[in-house]
């Protein structure tokens, strides 16, 4: 990769391992979905471009693309979604310098289940408390910028995002957080249907051991 400043490099580089993570803990669909994040000018983030199976991207067959959704360096384009969904959300929420999207199996699972929801019922669960948000009204394969928009509008502040009847993302500043995240926000879900499956009533932790070890405010 010449003629890279050391921080794009970096980037590249630990985008790219969290493609092949996705497909070590099967959180992908080959060439579906699509992960991003912000270069350092603020001006142009890194995307997968569509019809590289997850396990095939590298650094270096990254692309660049403006905050329209333009491609300015790189072979190839991102998928219609991708540029509909991470190009309005990078451009309206500078906080969101990574965004990492999947259909992952049982996160997905939840966004099935009308008024589907995770339950504070378990103690990795609550990790994500006060950062979970929903957009509960798909329309279909996004195909205009307004979908990105209203997903930017939905997130406010939460750094997790379920996406009704279509999958996950996850928003951070850092890719070891979105991908950290991405992760846990799998197996919660996973642990949850598992104990549905169960047809038995879930045990709900009391708000006030949530809001006092678990929200955003007790962490500091």
């Amino acid at each position: 990769m010449p003629n890279l400043n050391k921080k794009e490099r970096e980037l590249r580089t630990d985008l790219a391992a969290c493609f092949h993570l996705a497909v070590e803990n099967n959180l992908h669909e080959a060439i579906a979905n699509h992960f991003s994040v912000v270069l350092p000018d603020g001006k142009h983030f890194l995307a997968n471009p569509f019809g590289l199976h997850f396990s095939e991207i590298t650094a270096s067959n990254l692309i660049v693309c403006d905050f329209d959704g333009n491609v300015v360096k790189g072979e190839g384009q991102p998928s219609p979604s991708a540029h509909h969904i991470h190009a309005p959300i990078h451009r309206l929420l500078p906080r969101a310098q990574v965004l990492l999207h999947t259909h992952q199996p049982y996160a997905t699972a939840l966004t099935m289940i009308a008024n589907g929801r995770l339950e504070w019922s378990l103690q990795t669960t609550c990790r994500f408390y006060d950062r979970v948000a929903y957009d509960s009204d798909y329309d279909g394969v996004a195909l205009s910028d307004s979908v990105g928009e209203r997903m930017a509008t939905i997130l406010g502040d939460a750094e997790v995002l379920f996406l009704g009847n279509h999958g996950v993302m996850t928003v951070a500043s850092t890719i070891s957080q979105a991908f950290d995240d991405l992760y846990f926000i799998e197996r919660v879900a996973q642990t949850q249907i598992l104990a549905l499956s169960s047809g038995q009533k879930l045990t709900q932790l009391s708000p006030e051991v949530i809001s006092n070890r678990f929200s955003r405010e007790g962490q500091r």
